[in-house]
């Protein structure tokens, strides 16, 4: 290898040494030769005029085998124009590079695969030739790790591209450096526009659990970059920019990356799901709850409506059980009134009485003063008003509800078979209490009570010493006797009737004035009967005839108040009914719900009398009380149907059929019926044999 006369004189600008050591041109061949990086010159003609011993360990060519190739030999085709162009510029004139540094290119090794290496280039003469001497770095495990780190890169890119958190990193000064697309996607925003920003930027908000913002020393960013250790788990609120809210988890950690440049990262899940499933998990628990205590109140009042005797004693049960009941206030039963439009409170619970004196509650239409006890009367279904405060129907009573700690209603109709027995209305000191599951356990409480007073009336009725007569005048030709006697221009009187099994009634009714065979024609035609036959024909042409009506009847509607029809008779469309209610029995209730079924209906005449002994057998009401159901049947529907007459009007068969049983069923239970009457007239024990 040739010097330049630089080198020789030790004038070269890059390295120094002793001129004893330049002197000698040994000491420099054995410096290349026991380099670690291949050196390699190369003439103007590119062919190979020196290579070191490490161009073996580099290229796989010993170094004298590589003398006078062409250096080109050793580069990948597409890399060989780019060293040309560097060779041509080193030796293209006076103001051109003698040296170009750290061109990383690949050269091929004898056994074909490419080697990466880093070339120094410098030019240089000796004598008249122009050389070109390349120092070649083998550094395939720089471009190992180079790969690697890339790889490392790229997979850090992808994880923050698809993990499901969000993932924000801020300097330690709290500038947004960098924001995965999840993150934009929980915030609202798009990371492109936010990183540079400092972290309180306007493009959200943070808010704690009452939905206040989180001051910036408790935001864990400062809290994980001040004490030097994670913060996690923290649960807040963001506001987006368009106003929504989402609940997140976030947590922190302080980042060093060792030279200086601390950093925070910032976790950010959203967990809007969980946090409404924990919603609806604690809305169910809490329902649970509501439904333990709503059943526990319940149970309560359905014993007590067990033990009840009077009407009274039931409103009252009720009201005090709901007033001492939580969440409720007070409670209270108003009468509907048949002759105007006042619900007047019959009984209470709690601390009410002020403010049903301080209000006036009424079934009106009307927007204003119409609360729900009006209108559950009319839709005869619970009605609820949420909150008092925004109710309009609280507009007048809203300062009197505000005093005594009213905030939610709800009036229950006391509903039985179709006659109304009152309205309940129960308070709350708070709005929204009753949901829909507490209406439906409301209204079927509501069925329970209306249930409850009917029994109460109907034994009322039964044992009482007075009862209350009212005599009713009825023209309307739904009214089976009404119309049978205007569509045939006869006479019908009631002679009596039945309870049979599934509570429907049985009639017999004489009809005098049409031939019978009209008569079952028309009665089998008839909208409101159930099933009917003629059951025997006088002498004179009347006719009895057996009708079971259904249960919209007036005498059914009598029935459903407790009381009984002693008589009735009807001519030329018109019917004259007798009835006996209880003394306790609401009149007004009972013409409400006939005006509700028929027109025309006439109160004719009421008063309070003695009932009237009807028994010809001695200790009647113990006597009844000792038929079995079926018994009693079996003996009035004979009785009715003219099975004791001689001769007689209606076969065993024929009363069988119309019990719907068979004939030796039916003469079991009357044979029964009939030997504990003898029994109870002679004094004998009665027996069931």
């Amino acid at each position: 290898m040739t010097r330049t006369e630089g080198e020789r004189s030790g004038t070269s600008g890059d390295c120094a040494c002793d001129p004893s050591v330049v002197a000698d041109e040994g000491f420099f061949r054995a410096l290349v030769e026991s380099a670690s990086d291949a050196v390699v010159t190369v003439d103007e003609t590119g062919g190979i005029v020196f290579a070191n011993p490490a161009t073996a360990e580099v290229f796989g060519h010993e170094p004298e085998s590589l003398v006078g190739r062409s250096v080109t030999a050793f580069l990948p085709g597409g890399d060989r124009p780019r060293v040309r162009e560097a060779f041509e510029a080193l030796r293209s004139g006076p103001e051109a590079p003698t040296e170009w540094e750290g061109i990383e290119t690949v050269c091929r090794h004898r056994d074909g695969r490419l080697v990466p290496v880093e070339l120094s280039l410098r030019a240089h003469r000796d004598g008249e030739r122009q050389l070109l001497t390349a120092v070649v770095r083998d550094v395939s495990d720089r471009h190992a790790e180079r790969i690697e780190r890339r790889r490392e890169r790229d997979l850090t890119e992808q994880l923050l591209r698809t993990v499901p958190t969000g993932l924000v990193v801020l300097s330690a000064a709290g500038v947004i450096e960098r924001m995965n697309d999840r993150a934009g996607e929980i915030l609202g925003v798009d990371p492109a526009t936010v990183v540079g920003d400092d972290r309180d930027t306007d493009a959200w908000r943070l808010l704690d659990a009452d939905g206040d913002p989180v001051p910036p020393d408790e935001r864990v960013f400062q809290r994980a970059r001040d004490a030097g250790r994670p913060v996690t788990e923290v649960e807040q609120r963001v506001e987006r920019a368009d106003g929504s809210r989402v609940w997140v988890r976030v947590s922190a950690a302080p980042l060093t990356d060792g030279e200086g440049g601390d950093r925070v990262v910032v976790v950010v899940e959203d967990i809007s799901g969980q946090k409404e499933r924990e919603r609806r998990l604690r809305e169910q628990n809490e329902q649970l709850e509501r439904l333990d205590r709503i059943n526990a109140v319940i149970r309560g009042i359905d014993q007590a409506l067990v033990r009840a005797t009077t009407r009274r004693e039931i409103d009252e049960a009720v009201c005090e059980a709901l007033a001492a009941a939580d969440p409720y206030l007070a409670a209270w039963i108003g009468d509907v009134s048949a002759g105007s439009d006042e619900v007047t409170p019959r009984a209470h619970g709690g601390d009410v009485a002020d403010y049903l004196d301080a209000i006036s509650v009424t079934r009106s239409s009307e927007p204003v003063g119409s609360g729900p006890a009006s209108r559950a009367i009319r839709s005869r279904s619970v009605q609820v008003t949420h909150d008092v405060n925004t109710d309009p129907a609280f507009e007048g009573a809203r300062a009197a509800a505000a005093a005594h700690g009213v905030r939610s209603a709800a009036s229950v109709p006391l509903v039985y078979d179709g006659t109304i027995y009152g309205v309940l209305t129960v308070y709350a000191d708070e709005p929204g209490v009753f949901d829909a599951t507490e209406q439906a356990v409301l209204g079927e409480l509501g069925a329970t009570i209306g249930h409850a007073i009917n029994a109460v009336t109907t034994r009322q009725a039964l044992v009482a010493d007075r009862v209350t007569e009212l005599r009713l005048a009825v023209d309307d030709d739904r009214h089976f006797f009404s119309a049978l006697s205007a569509a045939l221009d006869c006479e019908v009187a009631f002679e009596g009737a039945t309870v049979q099994a599934d509570e429907t009634f049985r009639y017999y009714l004489t009809v005098a004035g049409a031939d019978p065979d009209d008569v079952l024609g028309f009665a089998d035609g008839f909208a409101g009967v159930e099933s009917a036959r003629v059951v025997s024909v006088g002498p004179d042409g009347e006719c009895l005839l057996e009708a079971t009506l259904d249960a919209g009847s007036a005498f059914g509607v009598v029935a459903s108040h407790g009381g009984a029809v002693r008589s009735a008779s009807a001519t030329g469309g018109s019917c004259e009914i007798v009835a006996e209610l209880p003394v306790a029995a609401d009149v007004r209730a009972v013409v409400e719900a006939l005006r509700e079924a028929f027109d025309g209906i006439e109160v004719r005449a009421q008063r309070d009398r003695e009932r009237a002994g009807t028994d010809s057998v001695p200790s009647g009401t113990s006597l009844d009380a000792d038929l079995t159901e079926r018994q009693r049947t079996a003996l009035e529907t004979a009785y009715y149907a003219g099975f004791f007459e001689w001769p007689r009007e209606s076969t065993g068969e024929e009363v069988a059929e119309s019990l719907g049983v068979s004939a030796p069923t039916f003469h079991r239970h009357l044979r029964v019926a009939e030997r504990k009457l003898l029994a109870a007239r002679f004094g004998d024990e009665p027996t069931d044999e």
